[in-house]
Protein backbone atom coordinates (compact mmCIF):
# COMPACT_ATOMS: atom_id res chain seq x y z
CA UNK A 1 0.00 0.00 0.00
CA UNK A 2 3.14 2.08 -0.20
CA UNK A 3 1.99 4.01 -3.61
CA UNK A 4 -1.41 5.34 -1.64
CA UNK A 5 -0.99 7.96 1.43
CA UNK A 6 -2.64 7.08 4.44
CA UNK A 7 -4.88 10.18 3.57
CA UNK A 8 -5.57 9.32 -0.23
CA UNK A 9 -6.62 5.48 1.68
CA UNK A 10 -8.98 6.68 4.38
CA UNK A 11 -10.30 9.21 0.98
CA UNK A 12 -11.09 6.49 -1.32
CA UNK A 13 -12.98 4.21 1.64
CA UNK A 14 -15.10 7.19 2.42
CA UNK A 15 -16.26 7.41 -1.12
CA UNK A 16 -16.71 3.07 -1.37
CA UNK A 17 -18.44 3.02 1.87
CA UNK A 18 -20.95 5.64 1.68
CA UNK A 19 -22.15 3.89 -1.74
CA UNK A 20 -25.97 2.32 -1.65
CA UNK A 21 -26.66 -0.94 -1.89
CA UNK A 22 -29.39 -3.41 -1.61
CA UNK A 23 -31.31 -3.09 1.47
CA UNK A 24 -27.45 -1.35 2.56
CA UNK A 25 -25.88 -4.66 3.48
CA UNK A 26 -22.99 -2.80 1.22
CA UNK A 27 -21.66 -6.26 -0.27
CA UNK A 28 -18.05 -5.01 -1.72
CA UNK A 29 -14.31 -5.08 0.07
CA UNK A 30 -11.43 -3.41 -1.06
CA UNK A 31 -7.88 -4.24 -1.79
CA UNK A 32 -5.35 -1.54 -2.37
CA UNK A 33 -2.11 -2.72 -4.36
CA UNK A 34 0.36 -0.54 -6.06
CA UNK A 35 -1.26 1.79 -8.40
CA UNK A 36 -4.72 -0.19 -8.33
CA UNK A 37 -7.58 -1.04 -5.88
CA UNK A 38 -9.30 -4.15 -6.41
CA UNK A 39 -13.16 -4.28 -5.54
CA UNK A 40 -14.55 -7.60 -4.62
CA UNK A 41 -18.21 -8.56 -4.31
CA UNK A 42 -18.94 -10.02 -0.58
CA UNK A 43 -21.24 -13.60 -0.41
CA UNK A 44 -21.74 -13.49 3.16
CA UNK A 45 -24.84 -11.37 3.60
CA UNK A 46 -26.98 -12.85 0.69
CA UNK A 47 -30.80 -11.96 0.57
CA UNK A 48 -31.78 -15.12 -1.40
CA UNK A 49 -35.59 -13.96 -1.18
CA UNK A 50 -35.03 -10.69 -2.19
CA UNK A 51 -32.18 -11.18 -4.88
CA UNK A 52 -32.26 -15.00 -5.46
CA UNK A 53 -30.06 -14.40 -8.70
CA UNK A 54 -27.09 -11.45 -7.05
CA UNK A 55 -28.83 -8.92 -9.43
CA UNK A 56 -28.69 -6.47 -6.38
CA UNK A 57 -25.90 -7.07 -5.57
CA UNK A 58 -24.20 -6.70 -8.32
CA UNK A 59 -25.82 -3.41 -9.08
CA UNK A 60 -24.64 -2.38 -5.20
CA UNK A 61 -20.99 -3.20 -6.57
CA UNK A 62 -21.40 -1.32 -9.45
CA UNK A 63 -22.58 1.66 -7.50
CA UNK A 64 -19.16 0.96 -5.27
CA UNK A 65 -16.99 1.27 -8.40
CA UNK A 66 -18.76 4.39 -9.74
CA UNK A 67 -17.51 6.27 -5.98
CA UNK A 68 -14.43 4.40 -6.49
CA UNK A 69 -13.22 5.77 -9.70
CA UNK A 70 -14.96 9.09 -9.05
CA UNK A 71 -12.48 8.82 -5.31
CA UNK A 72 -9.34 8.12 -7.81
CA UNK A 73 -10.20 11.04 -9.86
CA UNK A 74 -10.42 13.58 -7.20
CA UNK A 75 -6.98 12.79 -6.44
CA UNK A 76 -5.65 13.57 -9.41
CA UNK A 77 -5.16 10.56 -10.89
CA UNK A 78 -6.61 9.11 -14.76
CA UNK A 79 -8.10 5.15 -14.44
CA UNK A 80 -8.52 2.12 -16.67
CA UNK A 81 -11.03 -0.41 -15.11
CA UNK A 82 -11.18 -3.80 -16.07
CA UNK A 83 -14.31 -5.56 -14.95
CA UNK A 84 -13.82 -9.37 -13.60
CA UNK A 85 -10.22 -9.60 -14.76
CA UNK A 86 -9.59 -12.99 -13.10
CA UNK A 87 -11.69 -15.96 -14.02
CA UNK A 88 -10.18 -18.01 -10.67
CA UNK A 89 -11.59 -15.44 -8.40
CA UNK A 90 -15.09 -15.14 -9.64
CA UNK A 91 -15.77 -12.52 -6.54
CA UNK A 92 -13.29 -9.58 -8.05
CA UNK A 93 -15.64 -7.22 -9.69
CA UNK A 94 -13.32 -4.71 -10.91
CA UNK A 95 -9.91 -3.50 -10.98
CA UNK A 96 -9.13 0.01 -11.67
CA UNK A 97 -5.59 1.40 -12.14
CA UNK A 98 -4.41 4.95 -11.68
CA UNK A 99 -2.91 5.05 -14.73
CA UNK A 100 -1.03 9.12 -14.84
CA UNK A 101 -1.83 12.05 -13.12
CA UNK A 102 -4.79 14.41 -14.83
CA UNK A 103 -6.93 16.87 -13.20
CA UNK A 104 -10.71 15.90 -12.63
CA UNK A 105 -13.90 17.44 -14.68
CA UNK A 106 -15.83 19.95 -12.90
CA UNK A 107 -18.30 17.35 -13.45
CA UNK A 108 -16.12 14.55 -12.04
CA UNK A 109 -15.43 16.71 -8.98
CA UNK A 110 -19.11 17.77 -8.81
CA UNK A 111 -20.24 14.24 -8.38
CA UNK A 112 -17.63 13.06 -6.08
CA UNK A 113 -18.59 16.09 -3.68
CA UNK A 114 -22.30 15.06 -4.00
CA UNK A 115 -21.15 11.49 -2.46
CA UNK A 116 -21.93 12.48 1.29
CA UNK A 117 -24.87 14.06 0.54
CA UNK A 118 -27.00 11.16 -1.47
CA UNK A 119 -29.74 10.19 -0.18
CA UNK A 120 -32.56 7.05 -1.02
CA UNK A 121 -35.46 9.41 -0.56
CA UNK A 122 -38.82 6.50 -0.02
CA UNK A 123 -41.12 9.58 0.87
CA UNK A 124 -43.45 10.88 -1.59
CA UNK A 125 -41.68 14.27 -3.03
CA UNK A 126 -43.03 17.75 -2.78
CA UNK A 127 -45.13 18.16 -6.01
CA UNK A 128 -43.00 20.60 -7.70
CA UNK A 129 -42.25 19.31 -11.06
CA UNK A 130 -38.60 19.20 -12.33
CA UNK A 131 -37.05 22.05 -14.56
CA UNK A 132 -36.33 20.79 -18.37
CA UNK A 133 -33.06 21.13 -17.66
CA UNK A 134 -33.05 18.77 -14.59
CA UNK A 135 -34.89 16.11 -16.79
CA UNK A 136 -32.04 16.72 -19.18
CA UNK A 137 -29.14 16.38 -17.00
CA UNK A 138 -30.60 12.94 -15.57
CA UNK A 139 -31.43 11.68 -18.64
CA UNK A 140 -28.04 12.06 -20.01
CA UNK A 141 -26.47 10.82 -16.49
CA UNK A 142 -28.73 7.68 -17.49
CA UNK A 143 -27.12 6.66 -21.08
CA UNK A 144 -24.16 4.76 -20.43
CA UNK A 145 -22.15 1.58 -21.75
CA UNK A 146 -24.38 -1.41 -22.37
CA UNK A 147 -26.83 0.86 -19.85
CA UNK A 148 -30.04 3.04 -21.37
CA UNK A 149 -33.22 4.21 -20.08
CA UNK A 150 -37.06 4.60 -20.78
CA UNK A 151 -39.17 7.50 -18.92
CA UNK A 152 -42.07 6.47 -18.05
CA UNK A 153 -44.76 8.83 -19.74
CA UNK A 154 -48.40 9.23 -20.35
CA UNK A 155 -51.15 7.49 -18.33
CA UNK A 156 -51.15 4.26 -20.31
CA UNK A 157 -47.79 3.83 -19.03
CA UNK A 158 -48.08 4.58 -15.31
CA UNK A 159 -51.56 2.53 -15.31
CA UNK A 160 -48.80 -0.09 -16.52
CA UNK A 161 -46.27 0.58 -13.75
CA UNK A 162 -49.01 0.60 -11.55
CA UNK A 163 -51.05 -2.54 -12.41
CA UNK A 164 -47.35 -4.42 -12.00
CA UNK A 165 -46.50 -2.78 -8.81
CA UNK A 166 -49.45 -3.78 -6.97
CA UNK A 167 -48.97 -7.34 -8.51
CA UNK A 168 -45.68 -7.36 -6.72
CA UNK A 169 -47.10 -5.64 -3.48
CA UNK A 170 -50.00 -8.81 -3.19
CA UNK A 171 -46.83 -11.52 -3.90
CA UNK A 172 -44.47 -10.19 -1.86
CA UNK A 173 -46.64 -9.54 1.16
CA UNK A 174 -48.06 -13.17 0.91
CA UNK A 175 -44.24 -14.55 1.07
CA UNK A 176 -43.46 -15.09 4.25
CA UNK A 177 -39.87 -15.80 3.81
CA UNK A 178 -39.49 -12.66 2.20
CA UNK A 179 -41.07 -11.14 5.29
CA UNK A 180 -38.80 -12.82 7.49
CA UNK A 181 -35.75 -11.77 5.53
CA UNK A 182 -36.86 -7.82 5.24
CA UNK A 183 -37.56 -8.15 9.15
CA UNK A 184 -34.04 -9.62 9.75
CA UNK A 185 -32.24 -6.93 7.98
CA UNK A 186 -34.53 -3.70 9.21
CA UNK A 187 -32.47 -2.68 12.23
CA UNK A 188 -32.75 0.08 14.93
CA UNK A 189 -29.93 3.00 14.90
CA UNK A 190 -26.95 2.92 16.67
CA UNK A 191 -27.11 -1.35 17.10
CA UNK A 192 -26.05 -2.77 13.71
CA UNK A 193 -23.70 -1.46 10.47
CA UNK A 194 -25.67 -3.78 8.05
CA UNK A 195 -29.50 -3.43 7.47
CA UNK A 196 -32.45 -0.59 6.76
CA UNK A 197 -33.03 1.40 9.38
CA UNK A 198 -36.56 1.35 10.40
CA UNK A 199 -37.24 4.81 9.96
CA UNK A 200 -36.19 4.63 6.24
CA UNK A 201 -38.70 2.95 5.50
CA UNK A 202 -41.98 4.09 3.99
CA UNK A 203 -44.79 1.97 4.07
CA UNK A 204 -47.40 1.39 0.89
CA UNK A 205 -45.55 3.97 -0.66
CA UNK A 206 -44.46 3.46 -5.03
CA UNK A 207 -41.29 3.01 -3.80
CA UNK A 208 -41.33 1.74 -0.13
CA UNK A 209 -40.58 -1.80 1.32
CA UNK A 210 -43.67 -4.02 1.68
CA UNK A 211 -45.16 -5.65 4.76
CA UNK A 212 -47.43 -8.03 5.67
CA UNK A 213 -49.70 -5.11 7.52
CA UNK A 214 -49.29 -2.21 4.48
CA UNK A 215 -52.07 -1.88 2.49
CA UNK A 216 -51.82 -2.34 -1.55
CA UNK A 217 -52.33 1.46 -2.70
CA UNK A 218 -55.29 2.32 -4.69
CA UNK A 219 -55.27 1.64 -8.34
CA UNK A 220 -55.98 5.37 -9.35
CA UNK A 221 -53.98 6.90 -6.63
CA UNK A 222 -50.64 4.83 -7.84
CA UNK A 223 -51.44 5.78 -11.26
CA UNK A 224 -51.88 9.19 -10.63
CA UNK A 225 -48.44 9.33 -8.71
CA UNK A 226 -46.58 8.01 -11.13
CA UNK A 227 -48.03 9.98 -13.97
CA UNK A 228 -46.64 13.13 -12.16
CA UNK A 229 -43.54 11.83 -11.09
CA UNK A 230 -40.31 12.16 -13.24
CA UNK A 231 -39.59 7.81 -13.24
CA UNK A 232 -37.16 6.46 -15.46
CA UNK A 233 -36.78 2.32 -16.24
CA UNK A 234 -33.06 1.43 -16.03
CA UNK A 235 -32.41 -1.10 -18.85
CA UNK A 236 -29.41 -2.94 -20.17
CA UNK A 237 -28.51 -4.61 -23.44
CA UNK A 238 -28.42 -7.79 -21.81
CA UNK A 239 -28.58 -10.23 -18.51
CA UNK A 240 -25.10 -10.98 -17.66
CA UNK A 241 -23.04 -10.09 -14.78
CA UNK A 242 -21.18 -6.84 -16.53
CA UNK A 243 -24.41 -5.78 -17.09
CA UNK A 244 -25.39 -5.47 -14.01
CA UNK A 245 -22.21 -3.79 -12.84
CA UNK A 246 -22.64 -1.16 -15.48
CA UNK A 247 -26.40 -0.35 -14.71
CA UNK A 248 -25.40 0.17 -11.08
CA UNK A 249 -22.33 1.68 -11.70
CA UNK A 250 -24.51 4.38 -14.19
CA UNK A 251 -27.39 4.28 -11.61
CA UNK A 252 -24.91 5.99 -9.22
CA UNK A 253 -23.54 8.56 -11.85
CA UNK A 254 -26.88 9.47 -12.22
CA UNK A 255 -28.30 9.94 -8.57
CA UNK A 256 -25.10 12.28 -7.94
CA UNK A 257 -25.90 14.76 -10.66
CA UNK A 258 -29.44 14.56 -9.27
CA UNK A 259 -27.93 15.01 -5.42
CA UNK A 260 -25.73 18.26 -7.13
CA UNK A 261 -29.09 19.65 -8.41
CA UNK A 262 -30.53 19.76 -5.62
CA UNK A 263 -32.69 16.43 -6.53
CA UNK A 264 -33.81 13.61 -4.47
CA UNK A 265 -33.84 9.81 -6.26
CA UNK A 266 -34.77 6.61 -4.83
CA UNK A 267 -34.46 3.56 -6.65
CA UNK A 268 -37.27 0.19 -7.17
CA UNK A 269 -35.57 -2.45 -7.83
CA UNK A 270 -37.83 -5.16 -5.50
CA UNK A 271 -40.76 -5.36 -7.57
CA UNK A 272 -38.52 -6.29 -10.57
CA UNK A 273 -37.46 -9.14 -8.57
CA UNK A 274 -41.00 -11.21 -9.19
CA UNK A 275 -40.33 -12.44 -12.62
CA UNK A 276 -43.88 -11.75 -14.40
CA UNK A 277 -43.58 -8.03 -13.04
CA UNK A 278 -40.07 -7.57 -15.12
CA UNK A 279 -41.62 -9.43 -18.00
CA UNK A 280 -44.25 -7.71 -18.37
CA UNK A 281 -42.65 -4.13 -17.70
CA UNK A 282 -40.52 -5.05 -21.26
CA UNK A 283 -43.50 -5.69 -22.52
CA UNK A 284 -46.29 -3.34 -21.74
CA UNK A 285 -43.25 -0.73 -22.34
CA UNK A 286 -41.69 -2.26 -25.51
CA UNK A 287 -38.53 -1.77 -23.71
CA UNK A 288 -35.08 -3.13 -26.13
CA UNK A 289 -33.41 -4.15 -23.35
CA UNK A 290 -33.65 -5.82 -19.98
CA UNK A 291 -34.94 -3.89 -17.25
CA UNK A 292 -33.32 -3.63 -13.67
CA UNK A 293 -34.87 -0.81 -11.54
CA UNK A 294 -36.98 2.16 -11.52
CA UNK A 295 -35.50 5.42 -10.42
CA UNK A 296 -38.14 8.44 -9.21
CA UNK A 297 -36.39 12.20 -9.12
CA UNK A 298 -38.16 15.13 -7.37
CA UNK A 299 -37.75 17.14 -4.95
CA UNK A 300 -37.63 16.52 -1.48
CA UNK A 301 -40.10 17.13 1.38
CA UNK A 302 -37.44 16.05 4.28
CA UNK A 303 -33.54 15.05 4.25
CA UNK A 304 -33.23 11.36 5.89
CA UNK A 305 -30.19 10.35 7.88
CA UNK A 306 -28.00 8.86 5.84
CA UNK A 307 -27.73 4.98 6.92
CA UNK A 308 -25.02 3.36 8.86
CA UNK A 309 -22.05 1.80 7.28
CA UNK A 310 -19.25 -0.37 7.76
CA UNK A 311 -16.06 0.26 9.26
CA UNK A 312 -12.66 0.65 7.64
CA UNK A 313 -11.10 -2.75 8.97
CA UNK A 314 -14.53 -4.63 7.10
CA UNK A 315 -13.84 -2.85 4.12
CA UNK A 316 -10.27 -2.29 3.35
CA UNK A 317 -7.90 -5.31 4.01
CA UNK A 318 -4.42 -5.92 3.30
CA UNK A 319 -3.08 -6.97 -0.24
Amino acid sequence: MSFWAPGEVRLIFQAVAQAPSVHNIQPWVLELHERSVLLFERWDHAIPRHDPKGRDRLMSCGAALANLELAMRYLGWETTTTLFPDRAHPDLVASVSAVRPRTPTSTERDRYLAIPYRRSQRFKFDGEPLSADEIRAVRHSLAGERVSYHRVTGRQEAEAVATLSEHSAQVLRHDHRYLHELQALTIDRGKARLGLPADRIAHGLFGGLVHSGDPVPEHETLTSLIARECVFVVETVDDTSRDHVAAGKVIQLAWLTATRLGLAASLITQSLQVPEVRAGLSEKLQLPGFPHALMRFGRATRVPKPSPRRQFADVVRES
